[in-house]
């Protein structure tokens, strides 16, 4: 039983073992799917007695929120959400940006908000209006008739983030790239990746297993939402249509980071697995992929373009032993449920990686899941988990290439958005793990949307080769790798480096694990 086993069986729903129709004309909820009620929103335990007024000034005031609805303008439509199906409203960044709300069948969506205050009806009694300026958070109490909506046929994720559940009005129209018609139905689809366009490329992957490439053809995607409203979302506003019955489970629960996230690609298809035996992949564990020991030539040459100073001299280095890495960075989710807390900047979607982390508290993280799979009897006997060296991530990163990335040179850049969130398609924003092509040993965002903490001790010179010891305990600066968000093209290439303090917190900088051995 493996680390991410050991956790996801205490906090994901039982997926239905049939598999859910995906056709729009008949919408269906997701089979097997529990009764089950949002029991946190914004990392915070909703109440069961009161509503809950978070103040900015720190005040907190409990009671009943009296406003019948709140409208939210959306940059996709105008929202009348009634009070009774809503969890929580986020307006703490509403000032620079804009504010959040999540219903009560997990679904996110942002805008900004119309009412002027909040009515509240103390336990007192007495009734009071707070301006919304004056308003960080405001927690709805679970209700008593929230279990009876259930998401149906299809989530759609949006590049901002938000996140919506219902039944699709009509089936996307697509078309593949010699501008025929796919041989399969709608129905067929099991999940609907899209890259950023004019006219999206669309990468389908089929309830039987198989995928399609082509492009989406439908300008715009009509979804009636459970809650009873219906949306017309713009094509480029989205970046997957998921029909599958364990993700629209799980957004119940507001713990959807763990499920397995479907890969966007571009170009001729390629599996996650490529480029690794086959006993490489019977080694993986669920969430970690197995890298076995070999030698590669790190750092850049001198005449690679945009190249830093940093990035060399190249040195061939020798991985002498195997260890397993995360095939993504760690979310947000992930974060909370072993540390007890949340201190992501970009918060709303657990299945964003987790951000604002110091090296100390990634490595506390790794210290605290080690303990918690010795305690399982799940750790591999000489190994714990930590952060990877400088070598160990740039081994993986490549993936048996020499490119500028994991995929290619990519000289003009065309291609970087199918592969990696940068400041040229984030919006910016971080954005789900997973959600970018992996590299050829599977891995999902090695480049792009966060930079990862490396365990070693930062050298200007170029990568250091002291060990596990020296990384440890050498300088204030740390290593940190492989691009995020904020930063462009350039920055994501499997060779560039950079340095924080320790005690860095930026949000635009999280982690991966590695279970390695603990003498390699």
């Amino acid at each position: 039983m493996s680390f991410m086993r050991f956790l996801t069986a205490f906090f994901l729903l039982a997926a239905g073992s049939a598999i859910a129709s995906a056709s729009p004309e008949a919408p269906a909820n997701a089979p097997g799917a529990e009764t089950r009620v949002l029991e946190t929103v914004f990392d915070l335990k909703r109440p069961g007695d009161a509503d809950l007024l978070l103040l900015r000034n720190g005040e907190k005031l409990t009671g009943t929120i009296s406003n019948q609805n709140f409208r939210l303008i959306t940059a996709y439509t105008q929202l009348d959400l009634a009070t009774r199906h809503i969890a929580g409203i986020d307006l703490e960044r509403g000032f620079s940006s804009q504010e959040v709300v999540v219903t009560v069948n997990g679904n996110r969506f942002s805008g900004f908000l119309h009412e002027p205050a909040f009515g509240l009806r103390l336990e007192n009694g007495q009734q009071i209006e707070v301006r919304r300026e004056k308003v960080a958070k405001a927690i709805f109490r679970i209700r008593a008739d929230e279990s009876g909506t259930h998401p149906r046929s299809h989530l759609i994720r949006l590049r901002n983030g938000d996140v919506l559940s219902g039944s699709l009005a009509a089936a996307p129209v697509l078309e593949g790239a010699n501008h025929e018609k796919p041989s399969f139905q709608f129905g067929d689809v099991e999940t609907l990746a899209l890259a950023p366009g004019e006219l999206p490329r669309a990468t389908a992957r089929l309830r039987n297993g198989d995928s399609w490439q082509g492009i989406l053809r439908s300008e715009e995607i009509s979804l009636e939402l459970d809650l009873g409203l219906r949306v017309q979302i713009y094509q480029g506003r989205i970046s997957l249509i998921d029909g599958r019955p364990e993700a629209l489970a799980d957004l119940r629960t507001g713990r959807d980071a763990f499920h397995r996230v479907p890969e966007i690609s571009s170009g001729s298809p390629q599996t996650a697995s490529s480029g690794r035996s086959s006993q490489d992949r019977a080694r993986d564990r669920d969430g970690l992929v197995w890298i076995s020991p070999g030698t590669f030539l790190m750092g850049s040459p001198p005449d690679e373009a945009d190249r830093g100073l940093d990035e060399g001299p190249q040195v061939k280095i020798a991985i002498a032993h195997g260890y397993w890495i995360g095939k993504c960075e760690v979310t947000q989710a992930q974060y909370r449920d072993v540390m007890g807390i949340n201190p992501s900047h970009f918060t709303g979607d657990a299945s964003r990686p987790v951000e604002k982390v110091s090296w100390q508290e990634a490595l506390e993280y790794c210290a605290r899941i080690t303990a918690l799979e010795q305690a399982a009897g799940t750790l591999p006997e000489g190994f714990a988990f930590r952060l990877p060296t400088e070598a160990e991530w740039e081994y993986a990163c490549r993936a048996g290439t020499a490119s500028r990335f994991s995929y290619g040179d990519d000289l003009g850049y065309s291609q970087l958005g199918s592969h990696a969130w940068f400041t040229g398609n984030s919006s910016s924003t971080t954005n789900p793990v997973g959600t970018r092509r992996p590299n050829p040993w599977g891995l999902h965002d090695m480049h792009g949307n966060v930079w990862e903490w490396c365990l070693d001790h930062w050298a200007s010179a170029g990568p250091n080769e002291g060990s596990l010891e020296s990384r440890n305990e050498q300088g204030s600066l740390r290593t940190a790798r492989g691009g995020s968000w904020l930063y462009d093209g350039r920055f994501c290439r499997s060779a560039n480096r950079d340095d924080y303090f320790k005690s860095s917190r930026c949000s635009d900088l999280g982690f991966r694990v590695v279970l390695a051995p603990l003498r390699p």
